[in-house]
């Protein structure tokens, strides 16, 4: 494994144990056995390193997605989290800087946007459509960390099935060009 993933890595580990906020450089130096200069070389500060976990985790969900449907890829997302859940509930309790709920919301209100103009003949959403995808994204984000802060009470193949249920009617009209198949996770 390479410093900047031992990195990313060691904060991973380290919200297993502790909150977001209280993490610190040194923690993250200790955790990962690296050394100052070289966290440096990779991460301005703990704020970079931990927004890099989060962007990492979203392209590790997303990664393949051209190949599901809608709810196929409510419910990679769904599984991914409750697979990590010990680091998604603490992310998820992070306020302030680090806060995951906001980052995952900015990050699916423009991948869901990128996903319906790649994969449908829109060349761009109406403001309309806008509109529909932040409030779905609004009600996703929230529906979703209150899943993951009360220990993932449903399954996550159900969650990612109930959570395409609750898709605006405006955005279900949109046909994606998505290969139907039976995703694997």
């Amino acid at each position: 494994m390479d410093i900047r993933h031992q990195l990313l890595h060691a904060v991973y580990t380290l919200a297993q144990r502790q909150a977001i906020k209280d993490m610190t450089v040194n923690d993250i130096l200790t955790e990962a056995g690296v050394s100052r200069g070289s966290f440096y070389k990779y991460f301005a500060d703990k704020y970079d390193v931990v927004n890099s976990y989060y962007e990492e985790a979203m392209t590790d969900i997303f990664k393949d997605c051209d190949a599901f449907t809608w709810q196929g890829i409510f419910t990679k997302m769904t599984v991914y989290l409750e697979k990590h859940r010990v680091f998604f509930r603490t992310a998820f309790q992070s306020e302030g800087q680090n806060a995951f709920t906001q980052f995952f919301r900015d990050y699916l209100n423009q991948k869901f946007a990128a996903i319906i103009t790649t994969h449908s003949d829109h060349q761009a959403l109406s403001t309309d459509e806008r509109k529909a995808v932040r409030f779905f994204v609004d009600g996703f984000v929230t529906y979703t960390r209150q899943w993951v802060l009360s220990d993932t009470p449903q399954s996550a193949t159900d969650l990612g099935y109930e959570l395409h249920l609750f898709m605006p009617e405006i955005l279900c009209r949109i046909r994606l060009d998505l290969p139907v198949t039976n995703p694997t996770f």
